[in-house]
């Protein structure tokens, strides 16, 4: 199994997709140190684990190889395919789930590459079955956890006092707010964790990225990140702690190990979330998801396609479709878009639009779901208060909160801020969250994705750290906003940061190199990607 977002519809429900030899050899490796050790693989697939495993127990011993295997598969031609290919495992056609750690002996050493299912397809008895499985052995995971997390808790039970762990996963281990729970009994159950991230994609075609997780209740106490280039360079990884190819950092478990990846950086930013001039973005703000309109080619039309169709003014709104629509810091009332919402309109005012909403009916609008399921289908319902500023949900470069001068309202590509004090000035905010310090921590509280794409979820955006400047820095941060407007629109954002940093008093230098080094690691997977894929 794999990280790999299938094309396959069957494929992709059960998150099937294979791992390089040089990944599951690398594992079985470090997890099989003994011809006794009993070795168990939750989700075999194709069975290149179970090869792996037997390879390495050929190694430890020349006579028959040991009955210490177990792989369980719950596809019936995969697991044939499994049995063909290593005679000696035992192989189990089941789904994991339904096999209880009490029912078999524990095992020495648990390795594989979990299923990467997202929650919306993980649903059902399937999902209902692995949360309890969870919870047994006291891990609650939200409804918003991937099938990977539900493997990796159930797998802990099969695990002997002395077992280790050795897993393909998302790299949102690292970060995903939903692993949490998953990142707390690891550093419960486990003296030592080691997670190995790749500099370049193991999976050219993976929507997320991959890490290899190895826990063991023996080594050096803590967690630790360690990187390698991708998995050609796995064999030159020594994972003693003066390996010099690690970072990390040993001891207390913060909620997320993202900032592990680079610890120098990552230790200039404990510096500023300690510091009394910075706060972070909720305690200013609330951010909320954009509307959602069921067909955004429908129902946000540009201002001159809705002046084609002959809409009139009055079902109009204005709203910002995606975040390219407004390049810079502030969202002109020019580069706003409209939002067809006739609501509000007696049967002869609806008249005036009858011609659109029958063309809604006749392309399937009206039936799209979230459409059907309201009052009315053509009414979008908006968010409880219109926001005094925009911030993207994805970007490849930085994240960016836009001032909302247009009095408009957006799409859940954006999300919508809105200030807590009504006596705060949202351009202040703005250009503050120019400077370094605010890109840096968006680096280590949001996601980074295969494609370098680094996403903010609501609660993420509200973690991100802001400085908390004084009335004088503020009245000079209004000032300059609008060229820092210019700046960021010409895609130049280090001379934007840098302004904005000599006005808070903030080593420009310092920050920035920090900022670039997540940066550069997250846009070089990126590019790697497209390399491979060329």
């Amino acid at each position: 199994m794999t990280l790999l977002e299938p094309t396959s519809t069957t494929t992709k429900s059960r998150g099937a997709y294979y791992t390089p030899s040089a990944i599951t050899a690398y594992l079985a490796h470090w997890a099989i140190r003994s011809p006794n050790d009993r070795v168990l693989e939750p989700s075999a697939g194709d069975g290149a684990f179970v090869v792996a495993a037997a390879d390495r127990f050929r190694t430890l011993v020349r006579d028959a190889l040991p009955m210490g295997l177990v792989a369980v598969e719950r596809d019936p031609a995969e697991a044939a395919k499994i049995r063909a290919l290593v005679s000696q495992a035992m192989v189990v056609t089941s789904d994991f789930f339904d096999i209880s750690p009490l029912s078999g002996q524990q095992f020495d050493a648990v390795i594989g590459n979990p299923p990467y299912i997202r929650f919306h397809g993980f649903t059902g008895p399937d999902r209902v079955k692995a949360l309890g499985r969870a919870r047994a052995q006291g891990v609650e995971l939200s409804e918003l956890a991937s099938s990977w997390a539900h493997f990796v808790a159930h797998s802990i039970g099969f695990l002997g006092p002395m077992g280790r762990l050795a897993l393909v996963l998302p790299a949102e281990l690292l970060h995903a707010d939903y692993a949490h729970p998953i990142r707390e009994v690891l550093s419960r159950r486990f003296r030592s964790v080691t997670v190995v991230a790749f500099d370049r994609q193991v999976f050219p075609d993976a929507q997320v990225d991959a890490v290899l997780l190895l826990a063991s209740p023996e080594g050096e106490p803590g967690y630790r990140v360690v990187r390698t280039h991708d998995a050609a360079t796995l064999q030159a990884v020594d994972l003693a702690p003066s390996d010099g190819l690690g970072s990390g950092t040993r001891g207390a478990q913060p909620s997320r190990w993202s900032a592990a990846m680079q610890p120098g950086a990552a230790a200039v930013y404990e510096t500023l979330a300690a510091s009394p001039s910075f706060v972070r973005l909720g305690s200013r703000a609330s951010v909320d998801i954009g509307f959602v309109s069921g067909s955004d080619d429908y129902f946000v039309p540009t201002r001159e396609r809705a002046d084609e169709l002959g809409l009139p003014p009055d079902v109009l709104v204005p709203a910002v479709r995606r975040p390219g629509d407004v390049r810079g810091l502030v969202a002109r009332p020019g580069e706003a878009g409209v939002l067809f919402r006739p609501a509000g309109m007696d049967a002869t005012r609806l008249s005036t639009v009858a011609a659109y909403l029958e063309h809604g009916r006749l392309v399937g609008v009206s039936g799209r779901y979230k459409c059907r399921v309201r009052q009315d289908w053509f009414i979008v319902p908006l968010p409880r208060a219109q926001p005094d500023g925009f911030m993207p949900y994805m970007n490849h470069r930085a994240p960016r909160l836009i001032v909302n001068s247009a009095g408009a309202w957006s799409t859940n590509l954006l999300h919508g801020i809105r200030l807590r004090d009504p006596d705060d000035d949202v351009r202040a905010l703005a250009a503050a969250m120019t400077a370094s310090a605010t890109l840096l921590s968006a680096e280590i509280e949001g996601r980074s994705y295969g494609g370098g794409v680094l996403k903010l979820e609501t609660k993420e955006a509200e973690r991100l750290l802001v400085p908390d400047p004084g009335a004088n820095s503020r009245t000079a941060l209004i000032a300059v906003l609008p060229a820092l407007d210019i700046l960021v629109r010409d895609g130049d954002l280090q001379a934007a940061a840098r302004i904005t940093d000599e006005i808070l008093g903030l080593d420009h230098d310092l920050l920035w190199d920090a900022y670039m080094a997540f940066r550069s690691r997250r846009l070089g997977r990126r590019k790697s990607r497209a390399t491979a894929a060329a």
